[in-house]
């Protein structure tokens, strides 16, 4: 008799050597388009972002880890940016710290420009919401490392696919909060939008996309969250930055080293957070 506690091989079905055809189908038919790409960006954005921030001396960071939170939320919260970079600094994890700036700040920002368009897209569109919310589902409940698997065969290792993995994954809450943004803007005030002349162009850049900035800016914090999470993960295709630190600490059994390059990605973090929620809240008080 059959055993029932699992499904009889000879009925089984499964679409991994599908999946598998198509990669190689990739590989072979478009390696050049690929490659391009790859050389494109490595050369006229990835590349440059990594050498400009390399190249920002330690002290000059410091200034500015205090300087921008304080413009943006007060001398406080420019003073606790000030004690986080210096602990980065203090720790030997600046270079480190800078790559990690670099990997998620290029990643975050080709995730808010697809992610921004596709969430005011799906908050005016049901339909468009009904298919972008599948899509976004998919790509959010995915494992973590499912997303390296495509990603290296496509593109090998290096930063270009941990930026490729760290835009999947982090494209997601551009999407949701955008929309979200868009579908709760008060309805009276589009109507009054269309009452003045306003063209469909004109309501989009000046009534709704205004409007619904502070869920859009509270987008962009979920998806530095996000982007920072991943980078941890992405050390696993090569990248130098502070979760490759946490990376070779862990597979050393160094908890003291593993420790400190998490507070560094903790406190990268954690400034993030601080200075978008003042964006936010300074931004509510002028809709005020």
């Amino acid at each position: 008799m059959p055993a029932l506690n699992s499904f009889p091989e000879s009925w089984q079905l499964s679409t991994g050597s599908f999946w598998q055809g198509v990669i190689s189908w990739i590989n072979i038919n478009l390696y050049d388009q690929i490659e391009a790409v790859k050389v494109f960006a490595l050369t006229w954005v990835l590349v440059p972002v990594k050498q400009l921030l390399l190249g920002i001396p330690w002290p000059w960071g410091l200034a500015l880890a205090f300087a921008i939170p304080a413009k943006i939320g007060g001398w406080r919260l420019g003073a606790m940016g000030l004690a986080m970079a210096s602990f980065i600094a203090a720790s030997g994890l600046w270079p480190e710290a800078m790559i990690t700036l670099y990997l998620c700040g290029v990643s975050v920002v080709i995730a808010m420009l697809i992610g921004v368009p596709l969430g005011v897209w799906a908050g005016q569109n049901a339909r468009a919401n009904a298919v972008l919310t599948l899509v976004i589902d998919t790509l959010q409940t995915l494992p973590t490392f499912v997303y390296l698997i495509p990603v290296v065969m496509l593109f090998r290792v290096g930063d270009f696919s941990a930026m490729i993995a760290v835009v999947l994954y982090a494209v997601v809450p551009a999407v949701r909060y955008a929309a979200h943004g868009i579908r709760s803007i008060d309805s009276q005030l589009v109507e009054a939008g269309l009452v003045s002349g306003c063209t469909p162009q004109q309501l989009l850049w000046k009534v709704k996309l205004p409007l619904a900035m502070p869920s859009i800016l509270l987008g962009l914090n979920q998806t530095i969250m996000l982007a920072l999470s991943m980078l941890v993960i992405t050390a696993l295709v090569g990248t130098r930055d502070l979760g490759q630190e946490v990376y070779i600490a862990l597979t050393k059994a160094n908890v003291g080293k593993g420790v400190v390059a998490g507070l560094a990605v903790a406190f990268l973090a954690i400034m993030s957070d601080r200075i978008i929620t003042a964006a936010v809240n300074r931004k509510r008080g002028d809709h005020a």
